[in-house]
């Protein structure tokens, strides 16, 4: 039961070792006695710790927090942080999550063990970019630190987010570059709602001016960036020096991903398979937030009974561990404390002539043969964009893709994890994008999104080198040297694993595998110029197909 009813508040900044100063919130119950003792979380971003209203607005309405709400009700002190050259904080941002952050957490945690109200015991939450900083900060090496609850987030941004499939993620580059540009000038984005830009004036200032920040973009590496060992000039750093999992964290961590949010159901499962410590995981049909519960008309997790649940890995951190999944369709809740799952086997699906799908190796035929329509889209609620803005999840209806479907299944099946696609293709150019989806057909006809993965050709290559981290799918490095680009008029084989997924499929149900060579409206178009012809091999020892994990 809560303890408290409602908090204090006070702003102030908290010199850095090397003299920088972070704005920071800090929220403690109301009615805390001088002589009790309360763990501390962090709630540490780049996207203001507060707004500060307009006035009119300013002198009558307070914004509401809930998470503030909860944890101070529960005898939390919250503080909430402006990172390094971010909000009202001092100092520069040279990119993403740089390693001064692992410093800048390692010196706000010292700082609260110092305070007359800590128990020295220090945790994190957040969603998105500030659960990476709550995942980070298991990584500071201050012992005080305990547990994290860490939501939709990237655990490999490489092929996480920015280059998925080695693919450049053109929008979410452009658009997040342009977001925190406006926020480092101290304005709303365009993408804010006009309420919002009706109501607030800017971050809210700790005292004075807010210091100015001149930070490098992400969106440098549209123009510097093709391989994952590649440096940015303007970052000065490769996209793994952007990513967690190059920092090995050590403390306890409740952390979920979305089946339908960019590949944050992917961070999940690996970092769950890569790391033996107590931990839980969660699966959700969710987009990013979990503000949207795919394909269900209400959500089956109560998120205010998990936040409850989520309590106890600050208090009396678990023992064990446990990845919990929500299968689709079917509409249930699974466990397992091991990925994958007992008792799923692959299941071969052989791409057939007249667009057929079925298990049975066909005799060698002439190749399936189109031409790249790059104006081909899954529109703007896809599970690429949506990780921008919370926006739902809703894939529009492609047309003029090269598609296979499969026979009425005769019995229910479940598909639980990582489809892997293998085609044999020849293609006009040299490089070129490949997008394969999977979809299952009801017995009306509607079309039902599941899963898609990307490889951009000359990324082809399957990687015999010590792998960073325990694959699920054929492991492509993504490194200069490794670059295979393809020979016009030859044969050359592709393989590579879609997202993770799990979902029934129905008696009297078909699945269907459908290819594009393009997404227009969210990744960048490669070729730049020119309209390839791409084959796709079919039969004998060419025979296109795809596994698919099955139970």
């Amino acid at each position: 039961m809560p303890h408290y009813k409602g908090s204090t508040a006070h702003s102030i900044y908290i010199p850095m070792r090397d003299g920088v100063r972070l704005a920071v919130d800090i929220y403690l119950p109301r009615g805390l006695e001088p002589d009790t003792k309360i763990p501390a979380l962090f709630a540490a971003t780049r996207y203001w710790r507060a707004q500060q209203l307009k006035a009119p607005f300013s002198w009558f309405l307070s914004l509401p927090d809930s998470a503030r709400t909860f944890f101070t009700a529960f005898g939390y002190a919250i503080l909430r942080i402006d990172m390094r050259g971010t909000g009202a904080s001092e100092g520069s941002q040279p990119h993403p999550w740089p390693d001064s952050d692992l410093a800048d957490l390692y010196d706000l945690t010292e700082w609260v063990t110092q305070q007359s109200w800590s128990n020295g015991k220090v945790g994190a939450f957040g969603n998105s970019y500030q659960a990476t900083t709550a995942e980070m900060l298991g990584a500071c090496g201050h012992p005080a630190v305990t547990s994290a609850l860490v939501r939709f987030n990237e655990y490999d941004v490489y092929t996480d987010i920015a280059f998925p499939g080695g693919v450049p993620n053109e929008f979410i580059l452009r658009e997040w570059a342009d977001f925190n540009r406006s926020l480092d000038a101290n304005q709303l984005p365009k993408r804010m709602s006009l309420i919002e830009k009706i109501l607030v004036g800017g971050v809210k200032p700790v005292k004075g001016k807010i210091p100015p920040h001149k930070n490098r973009q992400v969106d440098s590496a549209l123009k510097h960036v093709t391989f994952r060992d590649d440096v940015d000039p303007e970052l000065n750093t490769t996209i793994d020096g952007i990513s967690i999992h190059t920092r090995p964290t050590s403390h306890i961590m409740d952390h979920w991903g979305g089946w339908f949010d960019a590949a944050t159901a992917d961070a999940v499962i690996r970092r769950f398979a890569n790391n033996p410590r107590p931990q839980r995981a969660v699966i959700g049909a969710w987009n990013h937030g979990a503000t949207q519960h795919v394909g269900a008309k209400k959500n089956p997790f109560p998120l205010l009974a998990q936040m409850k649940e989520s309590l106890s890995f600050f208090d009396a951190p678990p023992t064990t561990r446990e990845l919990h999944y929500f299968t689709i369709i079917e509409n249930k809740w699974k466990s397992t404390v091991e990925w994958p799952p007992e008792d799923l086997a692959a299941t071969r699906f052989y791409f057939q002539p007249q667009s057929g799908l079925s298990s049975t190796l066909p005799t060698p035929q002439p190749a399936d043969r189109f031409e790249v329509d790059f104006n081909a889209s899954t529109g703007f609620n896809n599970r690429w964009q949506t990780e921008l803005d919370q926006r739902p999840v809703k894939y529009i209806a492609q047309k003029n893709l090269l598609s296979y479907t499969s026979a009425l299944f005769e019995q229910e099946l479940e598909i639980t994890g990582y489809p892997i696609v293998t085609l044999y293709v020849r293609s006009t150019r040299q490089d070129g994008n490949f997008f394969v989806y999977l979809e299952t057909i009801d017995e009306q006809g509607m079309i039902h999104y599941l899963t898609e993965g990307l490889l951009r050709a000359i990324h082809r290559r399957i990687s015999t080198d010590i792998q960073p981290y325990k694959q699920f799918v054929p492991y492509h490095s993504f490194k200069r040297a490794d670059a295979m680009p393809l020979i016009p008029g030859e044969v050359a084989e592709l393989t590579f694993g879609l997202n993770p997924i799990s979902a029934l499929i129905r008696r009297g149900w078909k699945l269907r595998v459908s290819i594009s060579g393009a997404d227009k409206d969210t990744f960048m178009r490669i070729p730049t110029a020119g309209s390839p012809t791409v084959e796709i091999l079919l039969g004998g020892e060419t025979a296109s197909f795809i596994e698919i994990p099955i139970k």
